[in-house]
């Protein structure tokens, strides 16, 4: 009802988007016509049953937009013209594949300032070696879910588990510590399967690992600290006209409006 009120007050040419929370309405604050088009639901579940109670004349008036969150993959969700859900695993995994990051090492890497080369050198770098980090921690999320155990891997000590000869991480290490956590569930054999038949590919990233390898890459890498808040702010700040367009997320949105003759992206 709030996101139908918005919208007729705004105009029979707005329409609404609804997202999980602040952190995404921030992503999309700059590329709206008014930030009042944008209203965070409180949660995927919370989204996720708004969608679903809204008709048929609601859903013409309102987008909503939600983490994939592994559900995709594990079949439980699906999406629809008006339910766009992201590519990767969440929102700053999908900010992650549009290359923003080689636009942010200039401001974070002192080095990167030699030239353009270095610099791009230097992304692909931080790229690669922090989805080596993110990949085998996405994989126990997703082993985890169907658990209902929180791993709270926001705490783990990647340097634990990151071999810098190698430039890996050890996997099998880092897949028995973390048995300790869901050992009431599960015993270490059906665990260790669990995650086996995870899927291996780089879309199973999540932002968070992402983002928090960053920091730990740059710290370990250029001795340049930097909060994880901080690097997700820079993100968003470096989102581009060029670099929404590419986004799968945006040309969706952008399909819902023509569709609706409703818009919420700006010019």
């Amino acid at each position: 009802m709030d996101a139908e009120l918005r919208a007729d007050g705004l105009g029979s040419s707005r329409g609404i988007l609804i997202v999980e929370g602040p952190d995404d309405k921030r992503v999309f604050a700059r590329h709206v016509h008014d930030h009042a088009q944008i209203l965070p639901a409180g949660g995927r579940r919370l989204l996720i049953s708004a969608h679903q109670k809204a008709s048929a004349e609601q859903r013409k008036k309102m987008v909503f937009v939600t983490d994939c969150d592994y559900e995709v993959r594990r079949g439980n969700l699906t999406g629809a013209p008006d339910l766009i859900i992201t590519t990767r695993t969440d929102m700053e995994g999908d900010l992650f594949s549009l290359g923003l990051l080689e636009k942010m090492v200039i401001d974070l890497v002192p080095r990167a300032l030699e030239s353009q080369v270095t610099s791009l050198r230097i992304a692909a770098s931080l790229r690669e070696e922090a989805e080596r980090i993110a990949l085998p921690l996405g994989r126990l999320r997703m082993a985890a879910q169907p658990l209902g155990i929180a791993l709270n891997l926001e705490d783990l000590r990647i340097v634990k588990y990151w071999n810098p000869g190698t430039r890996h991480m050890d996997a099998d290490k880092l897949v028995r510590a973390m048995h300790s956590k869901v050992a009431s569930a599960i015993d270490l054999a059906e665990w260790c399967k669990l995650v086996e038949q995870t899927p291996t590919d780089s879309d199973m990233c999540h932002g968070k690992d992402l983002t928090r390898a960053i920091c730990f890459l740059l710290k370990a890498n250029h001795r340049v600290e930097v909060p994880v808040d901080s690097i997700v702010r820079m993100m968003r700040s470096s989102l581009t006209q060029e670099s929404m367009d590419a986004w799968d997320v945006i040309r969706r949105i952008k399909a819902w409006q023509a569709i609706n003759q409703r818009f919420v992206l700006g010019a």
